[in-house]
C-alpha cells in the first residue's frame, strides 16, 4: 500500500505535521495550490518547499504564500465551486465544470445491487438511503425526527431504508434504526467511497443533511431531499438537476454562519440552533413527496 497518511486530524500535534510537511521537500513540488484557507495549510506547504504557492490571503497568511489572492467580499452568497475556482484562475484555468463523470462503473453498481439483494433489499424494492450525520452536532436534524420520517416512508411506500454514515456515526445511525423494522433496513458504516456511490446509484432517493453525502449523490444522479440549518445552498447547493433535488431550509438571514454556534445565536431547548430546530418532519416529508411526484411524472 504506498498511501501516503497525511496528519491533518484534530489528535495529530502541529509538530507531526510540521515534519510530515518538511519530509515533504525530498518531492521538489513545483506548484502547490491550497483550497483551505487556514493559517496551517499555509504553513505545510510553506514548509514542503514549494516553489509556487497559490491560495486566499486568509488568516493572515500571505507572507508563506508566493500567490496570495485577495478573498472574494461575496464569498458568502456564492457557490463553493466559484469561489474555489478563483484560487486557479492565475493559472489560466477560467472554466470548471460544475457536474463530473462518476468514477463507478457498472459492474460496481452491480456488484452493490447482488449484495443488497441477497440482504431482501431486490432491485424492484424502493429504496431510500438516509443519512442523519454531519460535520458537527449542530448541523444534525434530530434523530428521532429521521426515525419517524423513515417511518412514514415504510408504512406509506413500503421504503427500504439504507442508514449510511462513517464508523464514528455508528452511534447515531443505530437511535435511527431503532424506528425501522428489521426487514426494512440495513447499516453501512465505514465504507469506501467507491462502495458509497454504488450503493447510492441503486437508490431511488437520498435524504441527508448538509454533508459531502449530498454531493456524492449529485455525482451519480440519484435524487435527493437536502436539510440546510447553519449552511447554505446559496453556497453548498448539491450540483444536479433542479428537478431531481428538494433543498429544505428555513433562509435564515445569518446564513452561513460562522459556526460560532450559541455565542451568536441562541440553543434550542434541544441544543440546536433554531435553524435547523425549526425544520419539521412534515417540512421534509411534504419535500420528498414533491420531488417524488416530480420525478414519477417526468
Amino acid at each position: 500500500d504506498s498511501a501516503i497518511k497525511i496528519p491533518c486530524t484534530q489528535k495529530d500535534s502541529f509538530w507531526s505535521a510540521c515534519q510530515f510537511a518538511r519530509g515533504l521537500k525530498k518531492y521538489q513540488f513545483d506548484l502547490a495550490v491550497l483550497f483551505p484557507n487556514s493559517f496551517r495549510s499555509a504553513m505545510m506547504v510553506w514548509l514542503s518547499g514549494a516553489k509556487i504557492r497559490i491560495g486566499y490571503q486568509t488568516e493572515g497568511r500571505g507572507i508563506l504564500l508566493t500567490h496570495p489572492l485577495d478573498v472574494q467580499k461575496d464569498s458568502k452568497s456564492i457557490h463553493g465551486i466559484d469561489y474555489y475556482s478563483k484560487i486557479v484562475s492565475c493559472l489560466g484555468i477560467n472554466d470548471v465544470e460544475k457536474k463530473f463523470e462518476s468514477i463507478i462503473s457498472e459492474e460496481e453498481v452491480a456488484q452493490q445491487e447482488e449484495l443488497l439483494a441477497q440482504q431482501g433489499i431486490y432491485p424492484s424494492d424502493f429504496k431510500v438511503a438516509i443519512q442523519p450525520g454531519a460535520s458537527k452536532p449542530e448541523k444534525r436534524w434530530h434523530l428521532e425526527r429521521f426515525g419517524i420520517l423513515c417511518q412514514k416512508l415504510i408504512k406509506e411506500r413500503g421504503a427500504k431504508i439504507l442508514l449510511l454514515g462513517s464508523d464514528a456515526e455508528a452511534e447515531l445511525i443505530e437511535q435511527v434504526r431503532k424506528f425501522c423494522p428489521r426487514e426494512h433496513s440495513l447499516v453501512f458504516t465505514g465504507l469506501n467511497m467507491r462502495v458509497v456511490l454504488a450503493l447510492l446509484r441503486n437508490c431511488q432517493l437520498l435524504i441527508a443533511n448538509d454533508s459531502g453525502l449530498m454531493h456524492l449523490a449529485a455525482m451519480v444522479e440519484t435524487p435527493l431531499v437536502a436539510i440546510f440549518g447553519p449552511g447554505s445552498p446559496k453556497t453548498s447547493d448539491p450540483c444536479i438537476e433542479p428537478a431531481k433535488k428538494e433543498i429544505i431550509t428555513k433562509n435564515f438571514p445569518c446564513s452561513p454562519c460562522r459556526h460560532n454556534f450559541f455565542k451568536e445565536c441562541k440553543p434550542s431547548p434541544h441544543n440546536k440552533p433554531f435553524c435547523i430546530e425549526d425544520i419539521s418532519v412534515k417540512d421534509v416529508s411534504e419535500a420528498v413527496d414533491q420531488l417524488l411526484e416530480r420525478i414519477e411524472t417526468r
